[in-house]
C-alpha cells in the first residue's frame, strides 16, 4: 500500500498499459510476419493462432473464452499437424474479437479484483494476466526473429499503450 501511495498509481495502471501494448503487438506481428513461413516445423500462422487461442482462454479467464469460428480439434497445439491453412483474414477476425474482449476486461478490472480467483481457474486474475504476458511475448519474439532474418527489418514492439500508433517497423 505504501509503495502505491508513493508512486501515486494503482496497480492496474501498468497492468492495463502493458496489456494494451501486448494486444497491439499481436496485431502487429500478424502484419509483419510471413504467415506461411515455417518455424520449427510449424507455419507461423499456427504459432500466432496458438498464442492468440491461449491468450483468449487465459487472459480474462476460461469463463470468458470466445474461441475462433474456424477452430478444429488440435488447431491450438503447435505439436499437432493441421490439414488446412488459416488465412490472414481469419486470424485477423479472431484477433479483433479477442482484442475487444480483452480491452473491455482490462478496463473493468480494479486492483482488488487482481487477487480474486479467476473463474474456472486455480489461480488469481493477476497470475492469468502475467502468464499471458510471458506466453504471448515468447511467441511474438520467436516470430519477429524469423521476420528479422527474412527481411532485415526489425518489427516494432510496443512497450506501452502510448506506443501503439507507431508504424510496423523500427
Amino acid at each position: 500500500m505504501l509503495i502505491r501511495k508513493v508512486l501515486d498509481m494503482t496497480l492496474m495502471e501498468p497492468v492495463r498499459d502493458k496489456g494494451y501494448a501486448l494486444i497491439d503487438n499481436f496485431g502487429r506481428v500478424m502484419e509483419t510476419a510471413d504467415l506461411s513461413r515455417v518455424l520449427f516445423h510449424v507455419p507461423v500462422w499456427k504459432h500466432i493462432y496458438h498464442a492468440l487461442y491461449w491468450f483468449d482462454y487465459w487472459f480474462a479467464g476460461p469463463q470468458s473464452f470466445l474461441g475462433a469460428p474456424f477452430h478444429a480439434e488440435g488447431l491450438e497445439s503447435i505439436d499437432t499437424p493441421c490439414e488446412f491453412t488459416v488465412t490472414k483474414e481469419q486470424l485477423h477476425e479472431y484477433y479483433e474479437a479477442v482484442a475487444e474482449k480483452s480491452r473491455r476486461y482490462l478496463d473493468m478490472l480494479t486492483d482488488d479484483m487482481l487477487t480474486e480467483l479467476a473463474q474456472g481457474s486455480d489461480t488469481n486474475r493477476l497470475s492469468c494476466i502475467l502468464g499471458q504476458f510471458r506466453h504471448g511475448y515468447a511467441h511474438i519474439g520467436n516470430i519477429n526473429c524469423v521476420t528479422i532474418m527474412d527481411t532485415d527489418q526489425w518489427p516494432f514492439v510496443a512497450g506501452k499503450a502510448a506506443d501503439v500508433s507507431h508504424g510496423l517497423y523500427e
